[in-house]
């Protein structure tokens, strides 16, 4: 099955947003047939087209439309991907509802986004997973300290550090201090995670409310793969102050994200999808 996926970075997002790289290159770069559009290659003669979280301007939505008209045909099959919560703002909610019936089906990341989509069509979830051989390539394995008053970080884009905030009262507690790392853009993967090396612990709570319950726990996934471990509670934080828990817990998680979060499980997802829905027409 010839697959081509269109990126966000068509609709204005820049080209190292974390999504693109989880959701497109990492599943290309794992499924024969399957590539990244970049504007060389000839658009027309695949059997699927996914836009990824692409849908917002004039150029990608014409895009839908022609793709839409082939499918019409018998010619190809269409989906979306969608990773963020876009409908939460009411201009992409709009541009959004008027595109999404062109679609055959849609993924998104979480429950919360499929539930929203399942409005609209058949919509799956294919949770974020990760390349581990890419991520072992670009960053060096973490390696653990035997600090009892360990060092901890939180990084992110800036309109997300109020995520923090639940996990501020233990901080204090502890007598520990929390490096904030947020940015206003996506910086390059390479950069982002060789700052977090330095550290002992990545925080990473994920509030179940607002706009919070509708998002990934990638970074966490990314963090167990270079062997940093992970405090996403105040139970789990406390635990990970003691070092022998926290080469422990390093450990376990390395094996974890290796036999559970492996992107090539999302690529058997896809496939699956895609394929079932191939067969039910």
């Amino acid at each position: 099955m010839k697959t081509l996926f269109i990126p966000c970075s068509f609709d204005g997002l820049p080209k190292d947003s974390g999504s693109i790289r989880l959701r497109a290159e990492w599943v290309c770069r794992h499924w024969d047939g399957a590539e990244v559009y970049d504007g060389s290659q000839r658009f027309a003669g695949y059997d699927l087209y996914v836009f990824q979280k692409a849908y917002l301007v004039a150029r990608t939505q014409q895009w839908i439309l022609d793709v839409a008209r082939w499918r019409d045909a018998g010619q190809c099959r269409l989906a979306f991907d969608l990773c963020d919560p876009d409908f939460l703002d009411s201009e992409h909610e709009r541009r959004m509802s008027y595109m999404l019936p062109h679609f055959d089906f849609a993924v998104a990341t979480t429950e919360p986004i499929a539930e929203y989509l399942a409005r609209w069509l058949p919509a799956y979830v294919i949770p974020d997973r990760v390349d581990v051989e890419e991520i072992a390539g670009i960053a060096p394995q973490h390696r653990p300290t035997d600090t009892q008053e360990p060092r901890l970080v939180w990084a992110g884009y800036d309109r997300n550090v109020a995520a923090l905030e639940p996990l501020r009262p233990i901080i204090e507690e502890l007598g520990l201090e929390v490096k904030v790392l947020a940015v206003a853009q996506p910086i390059p993967f390479r950069d982002f995670w060789q700052h977090l090396l330095a550290y002992d612990i990545l925080l990473n709570p994920l509030p179940d409310d607002g706009q919070f319950r509708y998002k990934s726990d990638n970074k966490t996934l990314i963090a167990w793969t270079l062997g940093l471990p992970v405090a996403r509670t105040a139970q789990e934080l406390r635990e990970l102050c003691d070092s022998e828990w926290r080469r422990a817990e390093s450990l376990t998680r390395w094996v974890e994200v290796r036999t559970e979060w492996n992107i090539e499980r999302s690529v058997v997802q896809w496939q699956e999808i895609a394929g079932e829905r191939w067969c039910d027409e």
